[in-house]
């Protein structure tokens, strides 16, 4: 399947990197690093040059099920001096978009395939294969192979099952610990397409759970702090906007959880609102000794409450 071709592929791009290296590697048509190369560095131009030459092959794979997948344009750059000014001033939406959409599915196949979860690998490509016959829009494929995953995540894998695949998956990005986790990856989100305008707010306890008697946290930052907090969050134009009785999350997961490795996410529910906009709300909390916490949920779609603006036709949900 997909996912092994995938994890031979990133484990030489693996071979090639070390921890202090001079060189990296970074798209010229999105500004980012490549998914298989992401976080990665290279002792010498030359390696950089094999690595950036495999990132090629890794998307070459996913293009045999989304031929309209964007070709990417690696570049070697020497860490020191920064990415090359046309990488850091790309423009190309679509390829940003894209990329992010083949990079989450890429490193979800990969999870799937490394923690042996065949049947429901092959039943997300199988999916997926018989969606892409029928969407119009050929710039959807990419869409359609998220969605694919997460309908078959949902209904294929228990909850830990699911936590163990984000966790895999987030882990191929070198996940680094980031001060404001649940903004850094909603501003990624929006800066690839995939959400448009969002807010953040932490919520007491106490209003989280319906009661009185909690104060609120009012910054956004978990770097450090050993407490649990939920948050609430808003934004539109969600690409994976559905309207049925559940929200999908994965690509949020999968963003946030390489963001802030030493803390368990669960998301708790969702709703739409009146304006085109959802909201959501999600828990984290500090690890255990096991390395992670009881009951982590959510992480790849949750109930969406009940109301007019879900079940209203006419209501716009996405884009």
């Amino acid at each position: 399947m997909v996912g092994g071709t995938l994890r031979d592929i990133r484990a030489e791009i693996r071979s090639l990197a070390c921890s202090d290296g001079d060189y990296a590697v970074v798209c010229g048509r999105t500004g980012s690093p490549p998914g298989a190369a992401a976080g990665q560095r290279f002792p010498g131009r030359r390696a950089a040059g094999e690595a950036a030459e495999l990132t090629r092959d890794y998307r070459a794979a996913l293009r045999r099920y989304d031929p309209n997948s964007p070709y990417d344009d690696p570049l070697v750059y020497e860490v020191a001096e920064g990415p090359p000014r046309a990488a850091e001033a790309s423009a190309d939406e679509y390829a940003r978009y894209s990329a992010f959409c083949h990079d989450t599915a890429g490193a979800l196949f990969e999870g799937l395939s490394e923690l042996g979860y065949r049947e429901a690998e092959t039943a997300a490509m199988e999916t997926y294969l018989t969606l892409a016959e029928v969407v119009d829009d050929r710039d959807d494929f990419c869409l359609t192979l998220v969605w694919s995953l997460m309908s078959e995540l949902d209904v294929r894998l228990s909850a830990d099952e699911q936590r163990a695949v984000v966790e895999t998956a987030a882990g191929l990005f070198c996940p680094t610990p980031t001060p404001n986790p649940v903004d850094a990856a909603l501003r990624h989100l929006e800066a690839v397409g995939f959400v448009e305008g969002y807010s953040v707010r932490p919520i007491p306890d106490a209003e989280a759970a319906g009661t009185a008697g909690a104060d609120a946290r009012t910054d956004a930052r978990t770097d450090g702090d050993d407490s649990s907090r939920t948050w609430e969050l808003t934004f539109g134009d969600y690409a994976l906007a559905e309207r049925t009785g559940r929200i999908p999350t994965l690509p949020l997961a999968v963003a946030l959880v390489r963001r802030t490795p030493v803390r368990t996410v669960r998301f708790l529910d969702g709703e739409a609102l009146s304006d085109g906009r959802w909201r959501l709300r999600l828990r984290m909390s500090p690890k255990n000794g096991a390395g992670h916490a009881p009951g982590s949920a959510g992480l790849v779609s949750v109930e969406a409450i009940e109301n007019r603006w879900l079940n209203d036709p006419s209501a716009s949900l996405g884009r």
